[in-house]
């Protein structure tokens, strides 16, 4: 039990730090893409401002709806709605009582709502996981509440361990997912062992190494690319091994890939 606690409280201490990250880089660009002289200005994606419960959620449901009655634009609702985020998940980063269900709860909202008028620039992958790993992440945040010291008790619950096989089964869907649609896709470089011949200088956000990985014989790449069809398609399934050790295998085989 000791160990799917310390497992939780690190799933939920990344998570702090995914959702700080994401915060922070979209506020630096919120002018460039979303302001009113920017790329894509999101007050043209908002819609009407919202008058009642019901208003918010019609159509697709965001924050940025409520501005009006603050007094707010829509690009300085966007300011602010970062400037929330990176505060609570900066504050959940740093103090472990922080990392509770309200906490993660309002992150979620607060992204979510910027999602919802993200439009091309938050259509990717990532956008999605964050949000399905954020709601996740309510169901294993504990729920702290903290009473009166007159009623010298607290009350701290966490739920149930069942949650993490849901973050398991979502981590299992993304990997199993990226190599099955590599083959259905029908893609004659996957097929022919070839695609990381051209992926590193191809992809979209090319790390530091990737010139160098460029550079490895021809052999040895179309062996990447069977390992990466064993990573994703094959090891997943030992997410759920009864065995620790296998698990462990798991682990460090997706830590190496990725």
């Amino acid at each position: 039990m000791s160990s799917c606690k310390i497992t939780k409280n690190a799933f939920l201490w990344g998570m702090a730090a995914i959702y700080l990250f994401a915060f922070s880089s979209l506020y630096v660009q919120i002018p460039g893409l979303y302001g009113d002289n920017g790329i894509l200005p999101a007050r043209l994606a908002v819609g009407k401002a919202a008058k009642s419960f019901a208003d918010l959620l019609d159509g697709h449901p965001t924050l940025l709806r409520l501005m009006p009655m603050i007094g707010l634009d829509t690009e300085t609702g966007l300011d602010l709605l970062c400037i929330l985020g990176i505060l609570i998940s900066f504050a959940a980063l740093l103090f472990q009582a922080a990392r509770d269900v309200f906490a993660f709860t309002l992150l979620w909202m607060l992204y979510l709502s910027i999602y919802q008028v993200g439009q091309t620039f938050m259509w990717f992958q990532w956008d999605i996981l964050l949000l399905e790993a954020g709601f996740l992440t309510i169901l294993v945040a504990p729920l702290n509440i903290q009473l009166p010291k007159k009623y010298r008790m607290s009350i701290h619950h966490e739920h149930d361990s069942i949650t993490l096989w849901l973050v398991k089964w979502l981590l299992f869907r993304l990997m199993f997912a990226s190599g099955v649609v590599k083959l259905t896709s029908g893609c004659p470089t996957w097929w022919g062992l070839t695609a990381l011949s051209v992926h590193f200088e191809s992809q979209c956000i090319p790390t530091p190494l990737a010139w160098y990985w460029h550079q490895f014989p021809e052999w040895f790449l179309k062996l990447s690319c069977v390992a990466t069809y064993v990573i994703e398609m094959a090891v997943p399934f030992l997410f759920f091994a009864p065995v620790r050790g296998l698990k462990i295998f798991a682990f460090y085989a997706q830590v190496s890939y990725i």
